[in-house]
């Protein structure tokens, strides 16, 4: 996201503030803000996770893709520029694996995508509007 970007419309076509907008106001409003920066959110309402069901399975892959994209493309050139050209394996979501999945959720709105391991979560693929305000894999691991 570009960090001069300060809202932008969600899909019920309102216009949110982005963690980038909250930063620039310098503290935290204490209203709960979706994208606070200072979480003042994440303490209030936490992190709920919710399954990625058949239906939602082309949602929960654009959620990974987007966020692959970026990786292999990184990846690809280290690689590439220190051993030749091994291309990465792209991540597929299927109804055999989708149990693998789950959605993370922050008061109600989706934010990104998670994939289990047996006792903790083993990766994290944030929307794009998620990545700037400090949602980790260990701020993930630590609440759900």
């Amino acid at each position: 996201m570009d960090k001069a970007k300060l809202t932008y419309t969600n899909e019920q076509g309102r216009e949110v503030k982005t963690s980038q907008f909250l930063k620039n106001r310098g503290s935290c409003c204490k209203t709960a803000c979706l994208h606070c920066p200072y979480g003042f959110t994440l303490k209030k309402h936490g992190i709920q996770s919710k399954e990625v069901t058949l239906d939602k399975i082309a949602k929960a892959q654009a959620i990974l893709d987007s966020n692959q994209q970026d990786s292999l493309s990184v990846a690809s050139s280290l690689m590439g520029a220190a051993f030749g050209g091994s291309k990465p394996k792209r991540i597929t979501i299927s109804e055999a694996n989708s149990s693998d999945f789950a959605f993370v959720e922050l008061k109600g709105e989706i934010f990104g995508l998670i994939e289990k391991g047996s006792v903790q979560v083993k990766k994290l693929y944030l929307k794009e509007q998620f990545k700037e305000q400090g949602l980790d894999l260990d701020t993930v691991n630590s609440i759900i």
